[in-house]
């Protein structure tokens, strides 16, 4: 982790909260796009039924 070299009294606390904030980020898009995810395979299931429906074969 590289330091960031801010001016002010506590560069070294600033730097952990940034990698931090960096983090908690990298972890909420990779849920987000887990869920965009499922929800678009939700959708493409949902209008494959629609357009092709399972065929009653019994008389």
């Amino acid at each position: 982790m590289a330091q960031n070299y801010l001016s002010g009294s506590n560069p070294p606390q600033i730097n952990a909260f940034l990698v931090a904030t960096g983090w908690n980020l990298k972890k909420m898009m990779k849920q987000l796009k887990s869920e965009v995810e499922l929800s678009l395979i939700q959708i493409f299931e949902i209008i494959l039924t629609y357009f092709f429906p399972k065929m009653n074969l019994a008389c």
